[in-house]
């Protein structure tokens, strides 16, 4: 090969000139050996392969970030209700006023009907959030037929006095 010569190109040369129409039964997408957008394509026929429609993305993964964040949110919720356990927020009182109870052991008391022999006490009233130290000291002065006091709840924390009359 020399410096002035073109290089050889195997495919066929086409002349100059307008472009010619295809012929009879060929395909018109591939009109002058280049294929047409897929909107030209007539209808029925599948667009060429190069134009086929893409898969959709992969659904990303959750960031660090935000599963970290969830996880002390959910925390925070989990020690917030623990402590409103322990408060006694949702405790309610077992007893009602005008129950009558008999004692059971030293510190328990349970509902019994008030025309049974077991009855030894009537509940005259309830005084809620109270410490245990508060209901010897006079929780139940709204109620002056007082004789007897029982304190619900847990220890070092807020509770329930019934103030109760002997029957």
């Amino acid at each position: 090969m020399t410096a002035n010569q073109p290089p050889e190109n195997n495919a066929p040369q086409t002349p100059a000139g307008p472009p010619q129409a295809p012929p009879p039964g060929a395909d018109p997408a591939f009109a002058a050996g280049r294929p047409q957008a897929p909107d030209a394509a007539p209808p029925g026929a599948y667009p060429p392969a190069a134009f086929a429609p893409q898969q959709p993305p992969a659904p990303q993964k959750k960031s660090v970030l935000k599963r970290f964040l969830v996880t002390i949110v959910g925390v925070i919720v989990a020690i917030g209700i623990g402590i409103a356990v322990r408060s006694g927020v949702f405790d309610s009182p077992s007893m009602k006023a005008g129950d009558c109870v008999q004692q059971v052991g030293e510190d328990d008391v349970k509902v019994v009907d008030c025309g049974s022999a077991e009855a030894q006490y009537s509940i005259l009233g309830i005084v809620e959030k109270q410490s245990q130290i508060s209901a010897r000291m006079g929780a139940c002065k709204e109620f002056p037929d007082t004789t007897s006091v029982y304190w619900e709840g847990r220890n070092k924390g807020n509770g329930t006095v019934y103030c109760m009359k002997k029957l």
